[in-house]
């Protein structure tokens, strides 16, 4: 009995037989298969699902600021679609063309998260790029945080386009400058919300009369922290004077170095036009600052006879500020491509954003400098006459 067991584990030589090598060897190779499956399986999902901090940035939509903001779902309370610009208190003019604000989407910051495989994509895409996160929406503000910065900076981009627009287009002769708002270092002062700042008197200086924000940005510059100053008011129709004592600029960056150059008043300053004309803006759920300049050609537009853009499609984009000067905004290789792709060939930019345009504009759409916001107006007037060999494109504007 035990012969016949042994029989069948021995040869009839009394050898071993060799060991199957099928049997040996496809047990390591299916392992390392499953384990090589199970690590593309882990991997997919990481790189599908864990947010990575980086944010990236892809053409937006654009809308016409001469029309309505159907696209952004904005509607009056009678449910009818609201223009994107409105203009009271004067005589307007319907526009042709189109003066298009363009935007960048936005992938990164809280609420909007983006993976691995988001980054890869944006890195093979011509059209996308990949942006250091805390230059747009830093870590430590939460999404409402970015929400209200946001909207914040959209509203005083607006406030600061209906004042330009006013003094370009002469509806308005000088800007008004009151008081909102006193930081602490001056509640000793008799400086009340609603004052109006008229002039001011540095210690042992002249009085300058104070007719624009940049003006009065500019004399402070000249002013060392902690001069005696006496400002001139204008309290509910009465002249009225007051003294304080200037203040240095903050040190937002932590570098120990002040902000900027001179000091400050302390007060918080509203900016308007000494002008009856006033306008509103029905645009909702886009923030920032970047359509300031587009806004202002809006209002000029419509309160001065005639079509501005001759029935021509021009997109823009740039901040603006009360002097009308015109600032460099984020983004815009995406801004040009969103134009490009909404019909425009014409775009208008900043001339600060030079650098970032060369080499980056779309085939078929012409793009053109500006640095203030008559510039842009005579632009867009250029466009509109077919006549464009007065104005300068981006490449010409850094080789003066």
């Amino acid at each position: 009995m035990m012969i016949a067991v042994t029989s069948h584990f021995t040869s009839s030589d009394g050898a071993w037989p060799a060991p199957s090598p099928r049997r040996h060897r496809r047990r390591p190779r299916l392992r390392g298969w499953v384990i090589a499956l199970v690590l593309a399986v882990v991997l997919a999902v990481a790189g599908a699902t864990i947010p990575v901090n980086a944010v990236i940035e892809s053409p937006g939509p654009t809308w016409n600021v001469l029309g309505s903001a159907d696209a952004a779902g904005s509607e009056t309370e009678s449910g009818q679609s609201a223009s994107i610009i409105s203009v009271e208190g004067t005589t307007t003019y319907p526009a042709a063309g189109a003066l298009r604000m363009t935007t960048v989407a936005v992938r990164g910051c809280p609420g909007y998260p983006v993976t691995t495989f988001d980054l890869i994509a944006a890195w093979l895409s011509p059209e996308q790029a990949v942006v250091d996160r805390e230059s747009v929406c830093p870590s430590s503000m939460s999404a409402e945080q970015v929400e209200q910065a946001n909207q914040a900076q959209m509203t005083s981009s607006e406030q600061a386009a209906v004042v330009a627009a006013l003094l370009e287009s002469g509806q308005a002769t000088r800007t008004i400058l009151t008081i909102q708002s006193i930081a602490e270092e001056q509640k000793t002062a008799d400086v009340r919300s609603g004052d109006v700042l008229v002039s001011l008197t540095p210690a042992g200086a002249q009085t300058t009369t104070i007719n624009s924000f940049s003006q009065l940005r500019e004399r402070m510059s000249t002013i060392a922290p902690g001069t005696s100053v006496t400002l001139g008011l204008q309290r509910d129709g009465e002249a009225t004077q007051t003294t304080l004592t200037t203040i240095a600029p903050s040190d937002e960056d932590g570098d120990g170095e002040p902000d900027s150059s001179g000091s400050l008043l302390g007060l918080m300053l509203q900016v308007s036009a000494d002008s009856p004309v006033t306008a509103s803006f029905g645009l909702q759920d886009v923030g920032g600052p970047s359509a300031g300049m587009m806004f202002a050609l809006g209002i000029i537009d419509s309160i001065t006879p005639g079509d501005l853009t001759g029935g021509k499609d021009i997109a823009g984009t740039g901040t603006i500020s009360v002097d009308g000067s015109v600032g460099p905004i984020g983004g815009i290789a995406q801004k040009m491509v969103g134009a490009k792709e909404s019909g425009s060939a014409f775009f208008l930019a900043p001339a600060d954003n030079c650098s970032d345009v060369v080499g980056h504009e779309p085939e078929g759409i012409q793009v053109y400098a500006v640095a203030t916001l008559h510039e842009a107006v005579q632009a867009v007037q250029a466009i509109a006459s077919g006549d464009t060999s007065s104005l300068s494109n981006c490449q010409a504007f850094l080789t003066r």
